[in-house]
């Protein structure tokens, strides 16, 4: 087979097998090829233009000017808007297509021709909605992988009796369908409420879509919330877009820091909290959504109201269920709880052995952690990278809560004392162990030599804890 018949099969195969239409011209403007695309497009039989001059079959055609520009596709002048009259498509109404010209050269490069590429509105549109479909998908399935792997109230821990009121609180809201404010303070785990809350309820195979009201701009807020219509602003992509709330249809809609939300988008959410139907940018005609609607503040939206700065009848339609974060401060037992929890993860993570020294524990449990669970997950990180991988000394914590231990007025022990030494190499020997019984605690304690009740209590000691997918496997 020669090479010119072995590519004209190929040329046929993707005319035939794409979506778009394809025209060729020869150099004086005859029609050469087309295929069947354009020619249902036209509403033609193919024997019926093939050989006539391409003004008599589309008498709008720009491939005259195409040919005596030289144009190779590749310059800005190539994709147009290409018009046709209403009698010379099968739809006998105005309409256009998207056209890519170029010209054709032979190896001299003398002009030969001319071919067009054309993608049609109706399949341009078909087109968008089908990536707006699988961005809904991707979004529904995306997020609920995510939550099932890392919400839950038994995500939420913490043994004060404050916190246990908490959880058993968050359950009961769960099972109603009711919108929910969640106040507190930074890092005190509003969003792993809220998250545990839409799994623990009867939306948990639906969404929660998750909307920061401070972190979107003012300008792109509606739309971002409520969608807009293809040609809604000059920038609207090709079928519109959906918005948060179809996003979250039948499922959950978190907004975080709603205090931030401007005054003229709160007029906005109550329409919809009341009405239970959105209206995109651009769009005349309201869509129905089922969605239930959590939010979270760290700011006293009580004060907010007296001062005018939020609505008072979106504040009770919103607050129709109350939850109050606890600051870590108001929790102290659970201190060393959460700090072991991220250390057991950190070596996990990078197969260490690192402890606390007990001036360290001595330091965490006096500070008063004004940022919460999220400040301390960030403190013993950064302690954990400054340790010399065998012990968190006072040395490696930051001097604000080093400082907390002298301003108390007890001193602490040495850094790195021979009793934090003698813990740190016990503690090693039975992480090893445990690793190496698969953390099976009859067989490490068979190994080491020691009965299981001693195990148990050295573990305790030592806060050596394994986590639950480890002690399940």
């Amino acid at each position: 087979m020669s090479d010119d018949h072995r590519y004209k099969l190929i040329f046929e195969e993707l005319m035939d097998k794409s979506e778009d239409g394809f025209i060729v011209i020869d150099s004086h403007g005859i029609i050469t090829d087309i295929n069947d695309k354009y020619c249902d497009f036209l509403g033609r039989k193919k024997e019926n233009i093939l050989g006539h001059p391409i003004e008599k079959i589309i008498s709008t055609t720009s491939m005259y000017d195409v040919m005596n520009r030289r144009q190779r596709g590749d310059d800005e002048g190539s994709i147009y808007m290409h018009p046709y009259v209403g009698s010379e498509t099968k739809e006998s109404h105005h309409t256009y297509a998207i056209a890519n010209r170029f010209c054709i050269f032979d190896e001299n490069e003398q002009l030969i021709g001319a071919m067009a590429q054309m993608k049609f509105k109706e399949r341009s549109l078909d087109i968008a909605q089908e990536v707006l479909k699988a961005e809904h998908a991707y979004y529904k399935s995306e997020y609920q992988n995510q939550m099932l792997h890392t919400s839950g109230f038994d995500k939420y821990i913490g043994n004060d009796p404050k916190i246990t009121a908490l959880r058993l609180m968050g359950l009961k809201v769960a099972k109603t369908d009711f919108s929910v404010l969640i106040t507190g303070e930074t890092g005190t785990g509003k969003e792993l409420i809220a998250k545990s809350i839409h799994i623990e309820s009867n939306r948990a195979n639906e969404p929660i879509v998750c909307v920061n009201c401070g972190a979107i701009p003012m300008e792109l807020m509606e739309s971002e919330m409520f969608g807009y219509e293809e040609g809604a602003f000059t920038s609207a992509r090709k079928g519109g877009k959906v918005g948060k709330f179809q996003l979250a249809n039948h499922g959950t809609l978190f907004l975080d820091e709603i205090g931030d939300l401007p005054l003229p988008l709160q007029v906005k959410l109550l329409r919809v909290l009341q009405e239970h139907e959105i209206e995109r940018v651009g769009g005349t005609k309201p869509i129905p959504v089922d969605v239930r609607i959590i939010a979270a503040t760290r700011k006293n939206l009580q004060q907010m109201m007296e001062e005018g700065t939020f609505r008072a009848d979106l504040y009770y339609r919103l607050a129709v269920v109350t939850i109050d974060t606890i600051p870590l401060r108001e929790h102290p037992d659970d201190i060393m709880l959460y700090a072991n929890m991220f250390l057991q993860q950190l070596n996990l993570k990078f197969k260490t052995n690192v402890i606390f020294s007990s001036s360290a524990k001595r330091c965490l449990l006096k500070y008063n952690w004004p940022g919460n669970v999220r400040e301390l997950d960030n403190v013993i990180s950064s302690a954990f990278i400054s340790s010399d991988q065998r012990i968190i000394g006072l040395s490696d914590l930051p001097s604000k809560i080093s400082d907390a231990a002298s301003d108390s007025g007890h001193p602490g022990p040495i850094q790195n004392s021979l009793k934090d030494r003698v813990n740190h190499y016990e503690a090693g020997l039975i992480q090893d162990a445990l690793r190496q019984c698969d953390y099976n605690m009859s067989n490490t304690a068979r190994f080491l030599g020691i009965e299981r009740s001693l195990l148990y209590k050295k573990m305790k000691k030592l806060d050596i804890v394994i986590k639950k997918e480890v002690c399940h496997k």
